[in-house]
């Protein structure tokens, strides 16, 4: 059986546990605020930023990373064409202890960040299912994708992409413990993701900060410090 065969069956019971959260289900069923979709968009934006910048550091993963891959980015327009930003929501617990396992991982076992990257990427097909639902949801304007980037951009390329990277992780000269080590990110990452889409509220009363504010002494800058001080571990 290959690697990626058995990653996919190790984390499948966890893929279905997470479609079935509230907020999974909000986002189809057109239950879904746009601030309680801004408020997990924000979640997911802090997670990527630092597997992005781990990655990068990585020797045994950026060769895996691709430039398509990097989605800050596209979440960053997206919550601006919501009227907010990644600093209109504090860091949810579950969020920092995704970001904190991310950069541990980068420091003694980076061949899990690849197992992260594997769910990231493997769910952008999913995301090709959610983004018609979520517009009407949204109430955006026919044909818009404002707001909902993150789930359709590179769409039609999306099925390639995600075949090539699970060739390439197959037929990587990965001996046993990096395999294993990159089975296991994708588990743990998969269970951590779920506790936090557990707790994601829907129909929420919480307000935003105004776009473009920092309310909160961690967020962004946040991730920047976990990001610094991982650096400054590897030149210890």
């Amino acid at each position: 059986m290959s690697l990626m065969t058995l990653v996919r069956n190790a984390i499948s019971e966890s893929h279905n546990e997470i479609e079935e959260t509230a907020f999974s289900v909000a986002m189809m069923d057109g239950s879904m605020g746009k601030e309680d979709y801004a408020r997990g968009l924000s979640q997911l934006r802090q997670i990527h930023f630092s597997l992005e910048c781990a990655i990068r550091d990585s020797t045994i993963a950026s060769p895996f990373f691709r430039g398509e891959m990097v989605r800050t980015a596209t979440i960053d327009r997206d919550l601006h064409s919501l009227g907010l930003s990644r600093y209109s929501f504090t860091l949810l617990p579950q969020t920092t202890t995704i970001i904190d396992q991310i950069t541990r991982w980068g420091i003694t076992e980076q061949a899990a960040l690849l197992g992260c990257l594997y769910v990231l990427e493997g769910s952008r097909m999913g995301s090709l299912v959610i983004a018609k639902p979520l517009a009407k949801t949204l109430g955006l304007a026919a044909g818009s994708v404002a707001g909902i980037e993150y789930h359709t951009e590179g769409g039609a390329q999306t099925p390639m992409r995600v075949r090539q990277l699970k060739e390439q992780l197959d037929q990587a000269q990965f001996d046993d413990a990096t395999k294993d080590a990159l089975k296991n990110g994708a588990v743990v990452f998969m269970r951590l993701l779920n506790a936090l889409y557990a707790v994601l509220p829907v129909g929420s009363t919480e307000k935003p900060a105004t776009a473009g504010k920092c309310p909160f002494s961690h967020g962004g800058s946040q991730a920047h410090n976990h990001l610094n001080n991982h650096s400054q571990l590897k030149s210890a």
